[in-house]
């Protein structure tokens, strides 16, 4: 049985009234104890199969060693802790609030900076020279690092290697290629398999993400200013976008699902995704060996790499809940620390921990049956040293949002790039002002 899984059911439409009743006090009042005398300290996480087992391994370990201390883990969906932290904070309420939470990348900036004073500055506690350099960027805000790097989202592109045959490519013609490359690849694919290259949601702005991470800029610069109209990166994203859509070769889908069935069902010949899909393409059993992976594609400019990140997470530690000290303790010793710890949620989970020391164990160079024996693990670590670092603001959702909508316009050719991300930063800039 996992240790303490609390399992939390929460009905998002009543979410802000039942916090606002928890309290009105700006720091927790529990007195930090269980029943017994033991310090408590309780995490907030999503996902059953991944981060809850990751958080219950963690808190074993730290509890061997710490008999006075008992680590509660509380299981809620993802848009709930984000909603909870919102609704809290903003009203200066954090009783209720656990000692740590778990924040996708792309979520800590808008925390930190929405929430001066909230988060725990652990620049002091942990050795941050043993994480991933775009890990620590992601958690940093001017001269404060708030968080413990947790899991990576290395990317790559995940291939069918029959597929692939089948038109004469080989993992040489994949490797280290540009987007442009691709396509015409997928276009060859489409022609002689019938097989799509790939999915693409119109909802999201996913994969601007993917161009942006891997080329070292995002929507805003250092200080926080837009960075739309006239970025190269997001004008060659913007080019890329318009050709895969009219390529022929692209299968439109809708959510995880959606996606999810089409690698399964082999209606797709690959996925550039970040290294945590794993999981989702050996589901279907019968298609061991038929996958291969190699580096995602670049665009066609200079600051383009073959080197990105999508997704990954982080955990964070709240200033003013009682035995905030313990928790910080608990993330550095086991986070920070204990590479034992790394190779077991890695053999048992496949989690790749941010922890680089960890990445020298053997358990990375494992050959992997499903991916043509390749030791994957291994090679996404390598990777993502090489991962640009980038700062992605606050409001990166935002500018999703609108760039969603103003992308149709390049579809149909009533607008012109440039103009069309002029317009955005325009839009974009309204909202947040």
């Amino acid at each position: 049985m996992r240790k303490k899984l609390i399992s939390v059911l929460m009905v998002t439409a009543m979410t802000a009234g039942l916090l606002i009743g928890c309290g009105s006090s700006s720091s927790n009042k529990e007195d930090g104890k269980t029943e017994d005398g033991k310090k408590k300290v309780t995490v907030w996480a999503w996902d059953v199969e991944y981060n809850i087992p990751v958080m219950e391994e963690a808190a074993k370990r730290y509890e061997a060693k710490h008999d006075d201390v008992d680590i509660e883990i509380m299981e809620y969906a993802y848009d709930d802790i984000t909603q909870k932290l919102n609704t809290n904070l903003s009203s200066g309420i954090t009783d209720g609030l656990p000692n740590i939470i778990l924040s996708e990348d792309a979520n800590v900036q808008k925390y930190i900076q929405s929430y001066p004073g909230e988060f725990k500055d652990m620049s002091d506690i942990v050795d941050f020279s043993k994480f991933a350099d775009y890990k620590i960027k992601v958690l940093t805000f001017e001269d404060g690092i708030y968080g413990v790097p947790f899991d990576i989202g290395t990317e790559g592109l995940f291939y069918r290697k029959d597929y692939m045959e089948q038109a004469g490519y080989t993992k040489e013609d994949l490797t280290d290629i540009t987007w442009d490359e691709l396509i015409e690849i997928g276009k060859k694919v489409k022609e002689v398999t019938g097989k799509d290259l790939m999915t693409m949601d119109p909802n999201t702005m996913t994969i601007m993400r993917d161009f942006m991470q891997s080329s070292g800029t995002w929507y805003f610069t250092e200080d926080g200013e837009l960075n739309i109209s006239g970025n190269p990166v997001i004008e060659e994203g913007c080019r890329i976008y318009k050709e895969l859509m009219n390529s022929g070769s692209i299968k439109l889908t809708t959510g995880w699902g959606d996606m999810a069935a089409a690698l399964n069902n082999g209606d797709v010949a690959s996925i550039i995704s970040g290294c945590w899909i794993v999981p989702t393409i050996t589901a279907q059993e019968d298609q061991s060996g038929l996958w291969e992976v190699t580096r995602m594609p670049r665009l066609n400019i200079d600051q383009g790499t073959n080197y990105g990140n999508r997704g990954g997470s982080n955990w964070l530690v709240l200033e003013n809940a009682e035995n905030s000290d313990v928790a910080a303790d608990f993330l550095n010793e086991i986070f920070a620390n204990d590479t034992e710890f790394y190779e077991k949620i890695l053999i048992d989970i496949g989690a790749i921990g941010a922890y680089i020391p960890a990445q020298s164990s053997e358990a990375y160079n494992e050959p992997i049956e499903y991916f043509s024996g390749e030791p994957i693990w291994a090679n996404f670590a390598e990777w993502a040293k090489k991962v640009p670092p980038i700062q992605v603001g606050v409001y990166s959702d935002e500018v999703d949002s609108v760039l969603v909508t103003q992308m149709a316009n390049i579809l149909d050719d009533s607008q012109d790039i440039p103009d069309m991300l002029e317009k955005v930063e325009e839009l974009v800039k309204a909202q947040i002002q």
